[in-house]
Order: C-alpha cells, then structure tokens, then sequence
C-alpha cells in the first residue's frame, strides 16, 4: 500500500482507532553487520570544493537507524553515505555558490535497483533521475545554476519520491544552492517519515516523523540569544504538505524553492503550508526570551501516532492519568515533526506590567451528547460576573475573547474535566510561560506544567497586534481539540462593527478516532448547519476565517451557483498583507490548522450566496449560506 496524500494517511490512522488497541506488531529487524546511521543536522557540506567544481562520491547502503532515542526501537534503512564515512539520515549535504559544477560518483551497495533523483536542483523532479542497478557505480556530472533549497533522493526503480515507505523513505539529502555572496548562517531542517503499512485488521501501519533524522523530543534544541534573528531552510520531502507553526513569533516568507520573494511581497505569518515536495526560506526575530516550539500542526504529525516507541493507539487513552505513557505521568510527550528552541534573555529584560489587567474567567468542561452522533463535546464557557456557570455546559465553538491591543489582560482558567488539558493563545506575540506547552513553556526555572483536573491556571499577557487569531488546547490534541476545545482570539483597537465584521469558525466536530460518526466530524461556526451571514449590498465586509481543525486542511469559496465572487485580502494570521498583495482575487483559499485569514467583500447587489467550506481533500463539506439584502432607504 501506497499512501499518496494527508488524506488516505489520516483514513489509515482512523483505521487504527476504530478498533480497540492490540499489541503492536512486531517491527523489522536491520541485516545482520548493517551500519548505523548518524543523524545530519545540515552543517557541514559534503564533498571537496575546487575552482567551483564540488567533487563527491556517494553509497547507498543498507543501515539500521534509531530514530527516536538511543535505547528506543531500531529499524532498516537505505542511506547514503560518503565514500568511506558512516551513512547519515538525512543524506551528505550539497552546498554550493550558483553555478558550481558538479562530478558525482554514486555507488548502489545495496541488493535492490534504485532510481535517484532530484540532483539537478531547479530542473523537473519526475525526469531528473539516474537508473543505478544493484552493485553498479555510475559518474553523473551536472550544474547547479538555479539558486534556491532543494533535495535529492532514492527509490526503489519503477516508483517515484512520493512512492517511498520504509525501507527506501530516507533517501534523502538537502541541495543549497547559494546567491554568490549570500550568507549561510541558516539552519537546515528536512522533514521525512518512515512508513510500513501493514495487511493486518489489527494494526494498519507503523510510522515515525523526523526532522534531520530524529523525531522530538530527541530532535536538536536550538538556543538563541534574544533579538537575535535566524534563518530557517525547511525542506518537506513528503507526499503531503505540512502547515508549520512557530510559537511566540512571526516568521517573514523570503523564498519557496528557487523562487526568490520580492521584499515588498514577502508575508508574515505563524503558520504556513509547505506543500509536499517543496521547501520554504524564512527569517524571524525572537523578541521575546523563554521556551518556544516550531511544529507541524497536524496534530496527527506531532502526537504518539507517529512514533515507534509503545504508546497507546486511541487518544482518548492517552488522557488517562493512570495510563503508564500518557501526558501526564511522562510529562510534555509531543513527539515527530517539533524544533524546540530556548531564546536566552537579554540583559536587564523585563516582562510587560499587568497593572489594571481586564480579567476574563473561562472553564474547560464537557458536556454529553453535544456532538453529532451523541458524542461528549470538550470546550469551554465563559463566566460573567460571580455566576459560576452550569456543569456540563460548552459554547461551541469556545466564546470569541474580544481584546484590545495593547492592553493587558488576565485569563483565569478553571479545569472542570476528568483529565488534565492546556491551553495556547495561537500566534500571540506573548510571554513564554503562558504560551500553554506542558512541562516546556516558560523561562528558567518557572516551567508551566499542566492543567490538572480541578485545577486553576492563570494566564497573563498583553497582545500586542491587532488580528484574528485561534485558541486552542495543546494537551492531547487530537483528542480535546477534535471534542471542540478551540476558539477564536480577536484584538483590536476599537470595537467591532457587528453588522460589517463576520467571524467563520471551522473546528473539530467529534473525536473520530474513538467514535464511529457519519461525515463530516468538523463544524462551521459550532454546526454541521451554520446559521446564514447577513450582508448589506453595496457595503464592505470583513470576513475573518478561522481554521482549527486538527487533522484537514480546509478550503473556503464564496460562491453562488454561477460564478465565484471576489474578495480583497487584508491579513493572515493576523499580520497585515503587504500592500502588494491586498489585492482583489477570486474568493477561494486553502487554511492549514491555526490558520487565519481575513478578506474584505463588496456584494454590489442583493442575492444569495454560500461559502463552500471542505476538506481540502476528498471527505467532508459544509455549506455556509450568505443572504445579502439590499440597503435600507
């Protein structure tokens, strides 16, 4: 079996969760006297430069591989290696001025045919390929003439990069190719997955996602001082496309693959899709001192799921504090495609005054037969005044948290669940220690742990940019997220015009991992059928999307049955777009989770239309009614 997208991968961990666990299978055991492979961070270019001419010689090998920690399960793999040198997930790194040229020998070790490609970094990835038999050598020559951050990889013969599972899933190594007189202070972080699906009712797959070989939290920490910027290169040589989040700051979009971004049209963001196959060059400051996160947010890519060490299969499992390996007896258990980065304090840094802080009480509980098919919803309810509000009881989505720029603001937390839960402020610039990451968030020696069942925690900060943003849990994801445990964060400097400002929520809409429900499991404003948006003809909107779905990337087209509308593009995640780019566009976008987007929209006259809300893959679709009426006399 072959798993070609975000889609059939989920439809297999779906799979897995609509039978009660089972004992794992047991995994595939190196060859004999096989190597083990090195984890390659990016830092050292492979080969000797000479007058531009890079001179390098390459085997492929068979390898075992830990990729988690040193004493965690260990598998067999295909990995390049320098002649002569220990084989390295992911393979030697090419490094180079454009137009260096080339001369590469390149060895098959190995039993099996394999096909490499990508080496002509800038060319087509499908005909850039070389036929290497078992046992053959082959000398390839070629220039590197297209600036930009690719990768190169194996297979075996007769299939293609999006075709690999296991043995043959780490053939892969980073291609830069440098502006003459460009820096390369730059950290290079490539994302690849080992893969073995299994025939078997019992257990359909085994899986573990890497970054530069390790899968966290055994991935490399990077420490920064504060207010010093950083570069990131990261290559996705995946068959599906990863929506990557950076805590606690924004992050300026300066190139995708050889496409160098203009800087009057670079973006700002916190988290942005890198589609699969592809890479993405950005550069942020880190501002603000403590404990932030880099991750895909899939929570499917970042949880026990993608591990191979023995965890329970079912999510709503993993809440249980009396199971052996949950969050709360191990402590922060994230694991797969997650950076952890320390920002080391500046002298004399003081945290923002709290002084006067608006307090906002919200309480995590759940409430039976919310869902659609009768499922338990997790969520929140706010409390107004000293009313504490009824048991059981959860607004869906979580209530809109209407903030004002710059002003602080002080959220007490009451945990009302059976289980711990944590909760993080998506894409605020704030302090660490409230940003909700067990056991990891904050500064020092005040580390944040959890939410504990019947437990309090207060969050405190001041936002500092006015935009839309989501909150959600950051406990066990998939399972409290999906239960509807997320909303919606709106800063701004005035107070909104209602009538003129319209907010669409899409969230989980029932953990279908425990719970065998009819499609779709995602809401839109809290329903399976939102209640209509009421427009003005002739009058400017502002449409704020918000998407918190936890496992689907999700497609929005405003539309009536003839044409697509169009709409101007004012922010996302947030930040304002470039002047450049807020430009009138056909009314379509594709939001990864933790996405916001937010668009202007001028209907010229009454009518109606829908906002067609997807699965950007074949799954679930919501219709969202909009009524436009024409202005009052």
């Amino acid at each position: 079996m072959i798993v070609t997208g975000p889609i059939a991968m989920f439809g297999l961990i779906l799979q897995a969760q609509l039978v009660a666990p089972l004992p794992r299978l047991p995994l595939p055991k190196p060859a004999a006297g096989a190597v083990l492979a090195s984890v390659n961070q990016n830092r050292t270019p492979a080969g000797i430069a000479s007058a531009r001419v890079l001179t390098l010689a390459m085997d492929v090998v068979s390898a075992r591989w830990r990729p988690e920690g040193e004493t965690d399960p260990e598998v067999p793999i295909f990995a390049f290696a320098e002649a002569g040198k220990s084989p390295l997930v992911p393979g030697p790194l090419l490094r180079v001025r454009q137009g260096t040229a080339v001369r590469l020998t390149l060895r098959n070790r190995t039993d099996s045919a394999l096909v490499i490609g990508g080496l002509r970094a800038g060319s087509d990835p499908a005909a850039d390929t070389v036929q290497l038999a078992a046992g053959a050598m082959r000398e390839v020559r070629f220039q590197l003439d297209s600036a930009g951050t690719f990768f190169y990889w194996g297979a075996f013969n007769g299939t293609g990069r999006f075709d690999r599972n296991w043995l043959d899933s780490q053939l892969n190594g980073a291609i830069v190719v440098d502006l003459p007189g460009a820096s390369t202070n730059d950290h290079i972080y490539l994302m690849s997955e080992w893969f073995l699906p299994y025939d078997d009712r019992r257990q359909p797959f085994e899986a573990v996602s890497v970054i530069n070989g390790k899968g966290f939290p055994h991935t490399a920490r990077l420490t920064i001082p504060q207010g010093d910027s950083v570069r990131f290169r990261v290559i996705n040589t995946m068959s599906f496309p990863h929506p990557l989040h950076l805590h606690g700051f924004y992050y300026r979009i300066e190139e995708r693959g050889s496409q160098r971004i203009p800087p009057d049209r670079q973006m700002l963001t916190n988290t942005d899709f890198v589609a699969a196959g592809g890479s993405e060059v950005f550069s942020f400051l880190p501002t603000t001192p403590g404990n932030w996160l880099f991750h895909c947010h899939f929570a499917f890519h970042v949880d026990d799921e993608v591990s191979l060490v023995g965890v329970p299969r079912d999510s709503s499992e993993m809440a249980s504090p009396t199971h052996p390996v949950s969050h709360v007896s191990t402590g922060h258990s994230m694991r797969g495609l997650v950076i952890a980065i320390v920002v080391t304090p500046a002298p004399g840094y003081v945290e923002p005054s709290m002084t006067n802080a608006r307090n906002i009480r919200l309480h995590v509980q759940s409430e039976p037969y919310l869902l659609p098919g009768g499922v338990p919803a997790i969520g929140f309810i706010e409390q107004k005044g000293d009313t504490v509000p009824p048991a059981h009881t959860v607004s869906l989505p979580g209530p809109v948290l209407e903030l004002e720029r710059g002003k602080p603001v002080r959220i007490i937390l009451k945990n009302n669940l059976s289980e711990p839960t944590s909760v993080h402020w998506h894409g605020l610039e704030i302090e660490s220690f409230p940003d909700g990451v067990p056991n990891w968030s904050g500064l020092g020696s005040r580390i944040y742990t959890q939410i504990a069942p019947n437990d309090s925690f207060v969050a405190e900060f001041v936002p500092p940019r006015a935009g839309t943003f989501p909150y959600h849990s950051h406990l066990n994801d998939r399972h409290q997220i999906n239960s509807g445990m997320y909303g919606a964060i709106i800063v701004t400097d005035r107070p909104r015009d209602l009538a003129h400002d319209h907010l669409i929520v899409t969230g989980g809409g029932g953990p279908p991992i425990e719970y065998k429900i009819e499609s779709p499991f995602a809401l839109v404003n809290g329903r399976r059928s939102p209640s209509p948006l009421h427009l003005t003809a002739g009058e400017t909107h502002r449409l704020r999307f918000v998407t918190i779905h936890p496992d689907w990337g999700v497609s929005y087209t405003l539309r009536n049955d003839s044409e697509i509308a169009r709409w101007r593009a004012v922010a996302k995640d947030g930040a304002d777009i470039p002047p450049a780019l807020a430009t009138e566009r056909p009314a379509f976008v594709v939001m990864g989770p933790g996405e916001t987007s937010d668009f202007e929209f001028t209907p010229a006259t009454p009518g109606r239309w829908r906002i067609d809300v997807a699965s950007d893959e074949s799954g679930w679709h919501i219709a969202l009614e909009v009524i436009v009426e024409a202005k009052a006399p």
